[in-house]
Order: C-alpha cells, then sequence, then structure tokens
C-alpha cells in the first residue's frame, strides 16, 4: 500500500519540531510495511529562511519531497489560490519521482483544502484528513480557516480528528462525520530516557511555547505562590517565543531563589531526559487540540498535571496524573498542591504502560491501516 503522508513541512536542522507530527505517522506507516511518502509544503514567510523549490530527500529514512515557497499572508481569495497551484506542483513533483499513491493522507484542513482546490487526488484515491489545528475555536475559527475546513472535510473520504474535544468541534461547526485517532508519540524515545535517569520529585518540567495559550505564566506564578508550601520545589521550562522576555521580568522580580528556570528550545532527545528525570510534568494550557507534550510525559512514566483544555482530559486517568477544576489562580494553586503531594504515589511503570497501548507507532499504524483498507476496499 502506498501512502503519501501530506504535511506543513519536515523537519530540518534550522526547525527540528516543523511537521514532525506527521513525519512521526510515516515513519510508523512505514515500519508497519507501508511504502511511505512525504509531500511536504511549507509556505512560511520568507522570514524563515530555507532553499525554496523542490527538493527531494530522506528525512529518518521517508522520502520526502519538499516545496518550499515563500507565500505568506494574503487575503484570502489568493491565498486560496496560491496554495492549491503550490499544492499541485507538489504533486506533480511526488508522482514523477514516485508513482501515484493508493491513499493520501492529508494533515490540517489547510492542505487538504489546497489540494481539492488544485483536483487532488482524483482518479479515485481516497483522502484521509486529520485535524489538529490549535486554531480551530468552537465559534472562534478565522473565515480563512473555517473555509478551508469546509472544503477539505466536505471532499475527504474520512475525517479524523486527534481528541474527542477537537471532534466535537468539527462535528458542531461543519457538520462531518469524525473519528478520533491521537498523534503518535515515540513512545521508545521516552522509554528509553527514563531507564536511564533518577526520577527527582522535587523537580517538575513543562515543554511548551512561550505563547499566551500555553499559560507559562500563570505556571510560574503558581509555583512561586507554592514557595512556602514546597520550599524545595523547582521547575524547568523547555521552549521559546515571544513571553520569554516577559517571563525573564517575572522571574527576576518574583523568584529571587531561582526555582524556575528557562532552558530555552531544544531537541527531542534531551527534553526526553528533562521529562524522564522530574516528578511530574506541569503545564497550564488554555486549549490543546491533543497535547503531544503531555503524552510524551506519560510515556516516560511521568505523571501529569493539566488544566481542563481539551484534549489531555481524553488520556489523563485519575492512575496517570490530574487535572485541574478551571483556569482561576485558585484553581490552578489547589491542584498543583494535589499533584504535588501525590506525586510519590503513581506509578511510573503502569503510566507508561498505558501510553504506550495508546499511542505507540504500532498502536496507530494499525488503526490508519483498517481506515486506509476500509477505504481502498
Amino acid at each position: 500500500m502506498f501512502v503519501l503522508v501530506v504535511s506543513r513541512g519536515a523537519p530540518s536542522d534550522s526547525d527540528p519540531l516543523r511537521g514532525i507530527f506527521e513525519l512521526d505517522q510515516a515513519r510508523a506507516l512505514q515500519d508497519a510495511g507501508c511504502r511511505v511518502v512525504l509531500a511536504a509544503l511549507d509556505v512560511r514567510s520568507v522570514r524563515h529562511r530555507r532553499p525554496m523549490g523542490v527538493h527531494v530527500t530522506s528525512v529518518d529514512g521517508i522520502d520526502t519531497v519538499r516545496l518550499d515557497l515563500p507565500l505568506g499572508r494574503m487575503p484570502a481569495r489568493l491565498d486560496h489560490a496560491a496554495h492549491a497551484r503550490a499544492m499541485k506542483r507538489l504533486w506533480t513533483a511526488v508522482v514523477q519521482r514516485f508513482g501515484t499513491p493508493d491513499v493520501v493522507h492529508a494533515h490540517f484542513a489547510r492542505y487538504a483544502a489546497a489540494l481539492v482546490r488544485a483536483g487532488l487526488p482524483g482518479g479515485g484515491v481516497p483522502l484521509v484528513v486529520t485535524e489538529h489545528d490549535s486554531q480551530l475555536r468552537s465559534g472562534a475559527t478565522s473565515r480563512l480557516r473555517a473555509e478551508d475546513c469546509r472544503v477539505a472535510y466536505g471532499a475527504a473520504d474520512r475525517v479524523l480528528a486527534v481528541s474527542g474535544a477537537l471532534a466535537r468541534i468539527l462535528v458542531d461547526e461543519y457538520a462531518t462525520n469524525v473519528e478520533v485517532v491521537p498523534d503518535v508519540v515515540d513512545v521508545d524515545l521516552f522509554a528509553r530516557a527514563a531507564a536511564h535517569q533518577h526520577r527527582d520529585l522535587n523537580t517538575l518540567v513543562s515543554v511548551g511555547s512561550l505563547i499566551e495559550r500555553k499559560g507559562m505564566v500563570e505556571l510560574c506564578r503558581t509555583v512561586i505562590a507554592s514557595a512556602q508550601t514546597f520550599p524545595h520545589l523547582r521547575l524547568r521550562i523547555i521552549g521559546d517565543g515571544p513571553l520569554h522576555a516577559d517571563l525573564q521580568t517575572l522571574l527576576a522580580d518574583q523568584d529571587p531563589d531561582h526555582r524556575i528556570t528557562l532552558l530555552g528550545r531544544t531537541d527531542r532527545a534531551r527534553v526526553a531526559r528533562e521529562v524522564a528525570g522530574a516528578g511530574g510534568f506541569v503545564m497550564f494550557s488554555r486549549w490543546e487540540t491533543f497535547g503531544v507534550a503531555y503524552a510524551e510525559a506519560l510515556a516516560a512514566g511521568t505523571p501529569v498535571l493539566a488544566t481542563p483544555c481539551g484534549g489531555p482530559e481524553g488520556f489523563i486517568g485519575p492512575d496517570a496524573g490530574l487535572v485541574t477544576r478551571g483556569f482561576e489562580a485558585g484553581d490552578l494553586r489547589a491542584g498543583l498542591t494535589d499533584f504535588v503531594e501525590r506525586l510519590a504515589g503513581f506509578d511510573a511503570e503502569q503510566i507508561a504502560r498505558g501510553a504506550r497501548d495508546r499511542f505507540s507507532p504500532q498502536a496507530l499504524a494499525a488503526t490508519l491501516q483498517r481506515i486506509y483498507r476500509e477505504l481502498i476496499g
């Protein structure tokens, strides 16, 4: 079975996490016996420096055709036309080099809609769309994205959402049938890290972009406010973003004992080591379509504290962590207190086993292959 995975980009030295979820899926399918090609369309502005044009390469053993074009932001009508032309060019490069796929699996409605507007895949080739766009919010989605969703879901042979919370939005907003299939997690990487790390119950870790939605400011304030209750508690934050300077100022003013450390952006191997060595993972996100960072922590056997932000609520049970009552300061403080007091009682092996059963490449590849077979006949 030849599967073409359509992605927003592919990991590179300059941006190792670009399109990483799509690459993980492609690798899982290839390991399960599928022939897989990754078609990566990167249309970010010229500010994101990279060689432009079509490039055929291999990324982590996956045949990859990249098309890099500096389209950036445009009015909706121009945006749709430009993306369709770009996707047509990418498709032509794929077919000329590798042939016509048996099934096309596009990630994000934006890229699926570009395929549909270009008249692709055509020829009876099924189109599967996986949605995990964090910008899709009930009653608050931009017109551009909403139009892409209507086009993509209307033409797709199967629509998948990475969480029940996101699936409910797609059903309510676009009246489409949705199956929940979570993202793939590199459970082996996090399990290996856990096997070589000593877990420090006085250390918490958080992994996420330093943007408002991720709630890093609220997390830092909550940890600082808990200093008297937990005088030895430390927090290590992995990630970068526009709030980095604000967080530095906050810590300089309110964290004289340096309980919180900003580690910046790093690679997945370092993330795995940090998560596996921590007593718990904490993030106070406002909205997550899935929450890969939470799932990766579970794969390391690390318990998780989350807010009721959507995706993580579907897989964080009482044996794997806690979900706060809400987003108010009192809710966050109470949740952190309860979580830290329970850290020693969580069973790391049970947590990791549950993550493997739910998120491993083998489990997700089996689910996707079943879907493809249903469509191909």
